[in-house]
Parts: structure tokens; C-alpha cells; sequence
């Protein structure tokens, strides 16, 4: 009788062993991070590197490859096991992970590298989502602007009201600042750009181009790249190809930074409980700096060397 006793409590310490076991296993295997990729695009490789760097847990990957429709099984495998954040880098993985977790809102995202992500409207509805713009704040931009062209006083941008209206309202605090006069066209069609950068030439001796879907157009900004050259005119961007292109100037954000800023963002809400919705989108923490040298050549304009000291990258 004592040895079945014995037999039986051995048995039943056991079955307690194994299904902490179990559960200890199953929290291990919860335990990662997923990251959701666009697509295959090497500007995607700094920031992933940076975050994986400084986030000590399991990280799992999974690619949209350009179109959510790609991989039906897709969304199912990222969340058969709950990952404890999702990092979604490019409009797509960011758009689709609004859209996995609107049932799932208790899974953190924080999207990255999504130009003008106002458009995809990610936060409304959504109490989960934290983000990093990937536009440069407009007084840094300006103040940059200021540095290499002095002279350029009056700003023109073209810009659409609903996807714009925003950051044109905190680009004239700061141009205010910084003594710029900002003049601002607005348009309702992509076709509209050329028409009104014509007109607007006539006033102003620089262009301020936004990523803005109505302006920052593949034809759109084929043509204004030489025109900004042909009508002497500092332009100032937000993305590496409009100045290797030949556009004068760009201020864009350091991909290293953002991958270190979303690991300490990701650090906040999983291990201290920070509220994505209170963290919101933040704005990237360091820029790169590039200027056209044949552009400004072009335009009889000369850098100063404290300018050029601030240049991340000067194209000959």
C-alpha cells in the first residue's frame, strides 16, 4: 500500500514537473520579436542590423516581397506563436501589420522607413502602434538649408492639403525662426505640379520638395531634378536619389539611428510598459546630409567650409 502510494505521488510530481516543463517552453517559445519586411531592399539591411544588435531576444523574419497578397500563409505563421512586438519596416509591412493586429491589439508595432506615413493613416483606430517618421523635422532641414545657401530666402513648396497640411503648418513656425518666407502653393492633382512650379519660379529662389504623394511622383520628379538646375534654384529634398540625381540637397535620416532608436523604443513598451499610443511617432534621431557639388557648380553657388564640414556626403 505504501509502495502504490509512493508510485503515485512519484507519478503525480511528475505530470507537475512536465506541464511546467510544458509551460516554461511555450513561454520561451512566445518570447521573440518579429520583424516584417516589405520587401527585399538593402536599405532595410543598417537598421535591421542596429536593432537586432541591441535587443537581446530571439528575432524572427518575415517578407511581405512587395505585396501582402504574396504569401497568403503569411500573416497566419507570424501569428501562430504571439510575438511580443512586431517591427515593420516599409509602408506595406507597416500597413499590413495595422491590419494583422486589429484584432490583436495587445501586440505592440513600431514601423519605420514609411515616407509620409500619414497617408496610411496607421494610427487611427489602433491603439498599438508606435512609430519613427522617416522625414528630417523641418527646422533641421531648413537650418541645413540655411548653412549651405544663405542667400535662399524665399522657400516655395508644393504640397497637397490632405496628406501635407500638417508638417507645411510646423515648416512656417520654423522658416519664421530662421528668417525664410515660406510660399506655399497648394494642389489637388499630381498633374498639377508642373503648372504651379512654373508659376511659382517667379517668386522664389529655392524649393522645398516634400514626399508627398501628389508631388513626389517618378515623373513629377524626373522633371523638377533638372529644372531646379535650369531655373537656378536651390531645391532642397528628403531622399539620397533626388541629389545624386542632381537635385543640390537632401536631409534624410541616418538608417543606423532608426534601427537603435526602434530598439529603444521596443525596450520601453516590452520590458517598462510604455503605452505605443503614448510613445506615438517619433522623429529619427540623426541625419545625413548630401549635396550635389556639380549642382551648386551649375548654379554659381559656392559652399562654405563650415557647410561643407556638416556634408555626410558631397557628389562630384
Amino acid at each position: 500500500m505504501v509502495g502504490r502510494r509512493l508510485l503515485t505521488n512519484i507519478f503525480l510530481t511528475f505530470l507537475i514537473l512536465l506541464q511546467a516543463l510544458q509551460l516554461d517552453a511555450s513561454a520561451r517559445e512566445a518570447d521573440h520579436i518579429a520583424i516584417l519586411l516589405s520587401d527585399t531592399v538593402k536599405s532595410y539591411a543598417s537598421p535591421i542590423s542596429a536593432f537586432v544588435d541591441e535587443i537581446d531576444m530571439e528575432i524572427r523574419t518575415y517578407n511581405l516581397h512587395g505585396d501582402i497578397r504574396h504569401d497568403p500563409q503569411l500573416q497566419d505563421r507570424l501569428l501562430s506563436v504571439k510575438p511580443k512586438l512586431i517591427f515593420a519596416l516599409g509602408a506595406k509591412a507597416a500597413y499590413a501589420a495595422k491590419l494583422w493586429t486589429i484584432e490583436h491589439q495587445d501586440i505592440p508595432v513600431i514601423f519605420a522607413m514609411v515616407y509620409n506615413w500619414q497617408k496610411y493613416n496607421l494610427l487611427n483606430g489602433q491603439s498599438n502602434m508606435a512609430g519613427i517618421a522617416s522625414e528630417i523635422s523641418p527646422g533641421v532641414q531648413f537650418i541645413n538649408l540655411t548653412m549651405f545657401a544663405p542667400s535662399a530666402k524665399k522657400i516655395g513648396v508644393i504640397y497637397s492639403a490632405a496628406y501635407s497640411e500638417l508638417i507645411v503648418k510646423k515648416a512656417e513656425e520654423a522658416a519664421a525662426l530662421l528668417g525664410i518666407e515660406l510660399v506655399e502653393r497648394q494642389i489637388s492633382s499630381s498633374k498639377d505640379f508642373k503648372r504651379t512650379y512654373r508659376e511659382l519660379i517667379r517668386e522664389i529662389d529655392g524649393l522645398w520638395i516634400l514626399n508627398d504623394p501628389l508631388t513626389y511622383t517618378l515623373d513629377n520628379m524626373a522633371w523638377v531634378e533638372d529644372r531646379c538646375a535650369k531655373d537656378n534654384l536651390v531645391c532642397l529634398g528628403q531622399t539620397r536619389h533626388l541629389t545624386e540625381v542632381g537635385m543640390l540637397l537632401s536631409v534624410l535620416p541616418d538608417m543606423t539611428n532608426i534601427g537603435s532608436q526602434a530598439a529603444s523604443m521596443a525596450k520601453s513598451i516590452i520590458f517598462q510598459g510604455e503605452s505605443p499610443r503614448k510613445i506615438g511617432v517619433m522623429e529619427p534621431l540623426g541625419t545625413h546630409v548630401l549635396v550635389n557639388q556639380r549642382t551648386a557648380e551649375r548654379i554659381g553657388l559656392q559652399f562654405s567650409s563650415q557647410a561643407m564640414s556638416m556634408a555626410t556626403k558631397v557628389i562630384k
